[in-house]
């Protein structure tokens, strides 16, 4: 877990009303589970998470998709298009799921489709104002980006392992520092 939480020392997302609790997801690998990284970094290529598959984290109705922003060079933003590449997902009638920085391209999912938890929207990029590959995560009571008020976001039927001590199959809110994973049928409420 990148960024997440409830206060601005540990989620710079708190900064922004509308994006209140939001987090920041990156695949780790390596050994020992913790890298970020293949070799250096000098490339988007060189991150566990560039390409990766990118599930729905709740069903829904996606009623917005951007694709087709190229994806940064590493030490390069888009401040711009903060988002870059990005689907919302309507969970229920004040929430939706904003999920950003798709890999240029990669969008499956598209305007009116419904989707399942756990279905393939994409693959992990570095688009909008992202400096690393990774995927962004909030919930917010309005479908316009950066408009409303974020949402705090349970998720259930994860594993997390903070500080070295691991926890299965639990329902908790992110916060900065959690190793996360699924757990049998883990989703966000």
């Amino acid at each position: 877990m990148a960024s997440a939480g409830d206060t601005v020392n540990v989620n710079h997302h708190m900064r922004v009303r509308a994006q209140w609790y939001g987090m920041d997801f990156m695949k780790t690998g390596e050994p020992n589970g913790r890298g970020l990284r293949r070799t250096r970094g000098k490339t988007v290529e060189d991150f566990y998470a560039w390409g990766e598959a990118v599930l729905a984290p709740v069903a829904g109705d996606v009623v917005l998709v951007v694709d087709g922003l190229m994806d940064n060079r590493m030490g390069h933003k888009d401040e711009k298009r903060p988002a870059g590449n990005y689907v919302v997902i309507k969970a229920a009638a004040d929430r939706y799921v904003f999920i950003a920085h798709f890999k240029n391209g990669s969008v499956k999912a598209r305007a009116g489709q419904t989707v399942t938890a756990g279905q393939e929207l994409g693959q992990c990029g570095n688009s909008g104002n992202s400096d690393a590959p990774h995927i962004h995560l909030h919930v917010q009571d309005v479908p316009t980006l950066n408009e409303g008020q974020g949402q705090n976001v349970i998720f259930k039927g994860i594993n997390v392992e903070l500080t070295g001590k691991r926890f299965e199959d639990v329902d908790w809110p992110l916060i900065r520092g959690l190793f996360v994973e699924n757990a049998a049928k883990g989703n966000a409420e």
